[in-house]
């Protein structure tokens, strides 16, 4: 079959290009220097990789792979990103509105930090529901708003935080910046707007809405900087938040972890 070539893709400049590889580069630096953030990592793809476990045959395919980090912990997973580079699988762009993949012939979705990154989040579940075979996953970590992490994401990091986004019907706007964001949209379509989307997206069964990563998040230094604590006290840290119940993260937690299937018949 094919398939209509992604509007975002085409809206791409080659200085955006330019920088986004930078960033890559920069982000494979900072990974390789800071120890925190490859545990936080190697926890979150642990959890993706134990939930692809009950995907269907086909293809796993990781979406906005970046810099390529899921190589070390999913070997088999394809990566894949909106900008090209030499560690994605495929050699070419990758855009989330209009996935290059035959109806009903991918097993797993894989979105780390991608999510709150699409210009429309509908136009995704909409190739998603097209792509992937019957009971196929998707696998979502992305920020998630709580009493604590909110004002760290709204005046601490450089992404914007929209709390009074619809983020179930927002369609494609070919005139917005593809690499705008809002850090809110998983916090929000699994949030107050799950009856929408779950009635929008009958494809979709929501297997799992947890949410994670305290304080030991941000106390990482992310990819801007060294970890805030020693990294024995850091390890600590987030040895503490695995003791924690479920209900505490929704206040404490800086990330939201989402598998969704689709479902093999329509829901009646």
């Amino acid at each position: 079959m094919t398939i209509a070539p992604s509007p975002i893709l085409e809206t791409l400049t080659e200085a955006q290009r330019a920088s986004t590889l930078k960033r890559f580069a920069q982000h494979r630096q900072a990974w390789e220097r800071n120890p925190a953030l490859r545990s936080l990592y190697q926890t979150w793809y642990g959890r993706i990789a134990r939930a692809l476990e009950h995907a269907p045959a086909g293809p796993r395919v990781e979406l906005g792979s970046g810099p390529g980090f899921a190589r070390e912990f999913i070997p088999d997973l394809v990566l894949t990103d909106l900008v090209a580079a030499p560690w994605h699988d495929r050699g070419v762009s990758v855009s989330a509105d209009a996935l290059p993949f035959p109806d009903g012939s991918i097993g797993g979705l894989v979105m780390l930090d991608v999510l709150h990154h699409l210009a429309a989040p509908a136009a995704f579940f909409t190739e998603a529901a097209r792509a992937l075979a019957p009971g196929g996953l998707i696998v979502i970590c992305d920020p998630y708003m709580t009493p604590l992490s909110y004002p760290a994401y709204k005046f601490f990091h450089e992404e914007p935080v929209d709390l009074s986004a619809d983020t179930v019907n927002q369609d494609l706007d070919r005139g917005k910046d593809p690499f705008d964001s809002n850090q809110a949209i998983a916090t929000l379509m699994f949030g107050r707007q799950r009856i929408a989307f779950e009635k929008r997206f009958p494809q979709f069964e929501i297997e799992t809405v947890e949410r994670m990563a305290g304080p030991s998040y941000p106390a990482s230094g992310g990819f801007s900087r060294s970890p805030f604590l020693p990294i024995k006290l850091w390890r600590a840290l987030a040895a503490i938040e695995g003791w924690l119940p479920q209900v505490a993260f929704r206040l404490i937690g800086f990330r939201l972890f989402v598998v969704l299937r689709k479902r093999s018949a329509p829901r009646p």
